[in-house]
């Protein structure tokens, strides 16, 4: 961990992928009951607590900390990656017409429990990855930021899909391994050495990532 040159990027942990109320969860859990439930509990019991653990140090180092937001401004979501989009529009014929809603919906917000402090950045992206689409890269370089620890949901999908985008960008990746979710232990796994060997970035968890960074978080070097 270097303050001059790390960002935490938080990936789509918001209302509507993790509230049982949501359109999405009640979509999704009629076409596939219980297609839900382990990402639901790896979120709740351990990537919750280590995404609150690893913001709150990265704060206290004065290291950013970015907020990712899948959501659309378009009614219609004619703005949305044609996945997302086409996802949208099935889940209204069934009759759920909030599947992936507009950035101003508070289902589109970030969790409470990991709510975003005014010094955190949030930017909402309509496709997999923000790298297309937003100014995200060159936010990043303006802050010198060279290294990009991930953490959020789903690894496979618009975590790994970010991951490369940057990597191809030149930036270094960090995965955080025990801060991520998929929906099976197994697209997990898989997806994290997958976007390993093509992005060329570590896998660690939360506990040895900060204390192999408390040196330089105490001002005594790396």
């Amino acid at each position: 961990m270097n303050n001059a040159s790390t960002a935490l990027i938080v990936v789509d942990m918001q209302n509507y992928y993790l509230r049982r109320e949501s359109s999405y969860y009640r979509y999704f859990n009629t076409l596939q009951p219980g297609c839900l439930d382990y990402i639901f509990r790896r979120c709740e019991t351990v990537v919750i607590p280590n995404i609150r653990r690893l913001a709150e140090t990265f704060r206290e180092a004065s290291m950013p900390v970015v907020y990712l937001r899948l959501c659309g401004t378009d009614p219609d979501r004619k703005d949305l990656h044609h996945f997302f989009r086409e996802t949208y529009i099935k889940g209204k014929r069934a009759g759920f017409d909030n599947v992936y809603p507009l950035g101003s919906d508070p289902f589109a917000d970030v969790i409470d429990e990991l709510r975003p402090l005014p010094a955190d950045i949030v930017i909402d992206k309509t496709t997999f990855s923000p790298f297309t689409g937003t100014r995200i890269d060159a936010m990043l370089r303006e802050k010198g930021i060279t290294t990009l620890a991930f953490a959020g949901l789903s690894t496979s999908q618009c975590v790994e899909t970010t991951a490369r985008d940057a990597s191809d960008r030149d930036y270094r990746i960090i995965h955080i391994e025990d801060a991520q979710a998929d929906y099976d232990e197994m697209s997990h796994t898989s997806s994290l050495y997958s976007s390993q060997g093509v992005c060329g970035g570590y896998i660690t968890n939360t506990g040895d990532y900060i204390e192999a960074g408390m040196p330089s978080l105490r001002g005594e070097g790396a």
